[in-house]
């Protein structure tokens, strides 16, 4: 991990303390392995600032002292030192450097195979992330086109509703029409009983005016025009009735084409609305296919980071082998030469004391130049990210 990438208040690094905190007590403990994980595991040059705001114990010179000790230890893990008593001291560096230098180049390969896959599986994961959020914005539109033609659908249910009030209501007249019709029907019987009524009675009036012709001529007269205007009157009364009927008639036939204009006009909506709902389902169907084929798609991509994290265990492996065979390396037959042996590691440790002040007294140097700096207690080696990761 960059050192412009670490964030104190992570919640992964926050539990990975807490844990070291149950774990180890003492204050110099507690330091020296908050140093090894930000080191090995986070991949972040500790600095004692950072490890005083990280653990907040004990004073500031005791973080320093901790990262000073650190430093050291470390470096004599990384030396390598070629302990062969039939080898002459040019030869034991040279071997030495060789393998230390065959070591890091394997350590750096390991690294940045390690940093490529990384950024592959990231890059496959974003990819994926992306084609899932555009299935679900096309997902999204879909809802609210299917939202819209509800809403038009229970727009045209509306219509429909009111168009069946205006049949009902439609049909209400009708039904007055009709009744009007019936009394006009009944109004004309009535007309008719009455006419047959007349009839009969003007054939006996009739009847009896011829046998009393003779005697009353005269009232035979004035009856027959009084038969005759009555009848007249009958005739206008039957001629109004059938007029009325006529006009009821066209009034039921304009009511019955109008209902029929009415649902045909329903059907053709309820038919239009329904092809619009066929059609919307259908694209409502592909959008969640593209869903799940986006999930197909990232759980592949999961897949391809967990191979990855594998390989780069394999590699870590490797390394801790290399680690063992350098081990191993230091190891020098105890039996020969006791005399020579005893010179020769006396010479190779005050070697090694030698080398240790030096780098001491290196260390202390950089950290009094790092000292007169302002603000460079925060700042990071970013050339040991590469290496670091190797570890983790």
């Amino acid at each position: 991990m960059p050192v412009a990438d670490l964030d104190l208040t992570d919640a992964a690094l926050q539990a990975d303390l807490a844990e070291l905190r149950g774990r180890f007590p003492e204050t110099r403990a507690l330091y020296r392995e908050v140093c090894g994980l930000l080191f090995f595991r986070y991949g972040v040059t500790p600095t004692a600032n950072k490890l005083y705001s990280l653990v907040r114990k004990g004073s500031m010179g005791t973080p320093a002292e901790v990262l000073q000790a650190f430093w050291q230890e470390l470096r004599g893990r990384t030396r390598v030192t070629i302990d062969h008593p039939d080898l002459p001291d040019p030869l034991k560096q040279i071997a030495a450097e060789a393998v230390q230098t065959i070591w890091q180049s394997a350590n750096e390969a390991a690294t940045a195979e390690l940093a490529t896959l990384r950024a592959e599986a990231r890059h496959a994961a974003s990819e994926a992330e992306a084609e899932r959020d555009a299935a679900r914005v096309e997902t999204a539109a879909a809802r609210e086109d299917a939202a819209a033609i509800a809403a038009q659908l229970a727009e045209a249910r509306q219509a429909h509703d009111t168009v069946q009030a205006d049949l009902a209501t439609e049909r209400q007249a009708h039904a007055a029409t009709q009744a009007r019709l019936e009394a006009g029907r009944t109004e004309l019987e009535t007309g008719r009983r009455q006419l047959d009524a007349l009839r009969t009675q003007f054939s006996a009036e009739l009847e009896r005016a011829r046998e009393a012709v003779t005697l009353a001529q005269d009232r035979a007269e004035a009856s027959e025009r009084r038969s005759l205007r009555e009848l007249d009157q009958e005739r206008t009364v039957r001629q109004k009735s059938e007029r009325t009927a006529e006009g009821l008639r066209a009034e039921l036939a304009a009511a019955r084409s109008e209902a029929r204009d009415a649902a045909v006009a329903q059907a053709e909506g309820r038919a239009k609305l329904e092809a619009q709902a066929a059609a919307l389902a259908d694209r409502l169907a592909v959008a969640e296919q593209a869903q799940r084929k986006a999930a197909g798609d990232l759980e592949a991509v999961q897949a391809e980071l967990a191979a990855a994290l594998r390989r780069a265990e394999r590699g870590e492996a490797e390394a801790a082998l290399a680690r063992q065979l350098l081990a191993t390396l230091r190891v020098a037959p105890r039996e020969r030469d006791g005399g020579r042996r005893r010179k020769v590691g006396s010479s190779a440790a005050t070697a090694q004391e030698e080398t240790a002040q030096e780098d001491q007294g290196e260390v202390r140097g950089n950290e009094q130049e790092a000292a007169a700096l302002p603000g460079n207690q925060d700042d990071g080696n970013d050339s040991s990210d590469g290496s670091d990761d190797s570890k983790n």
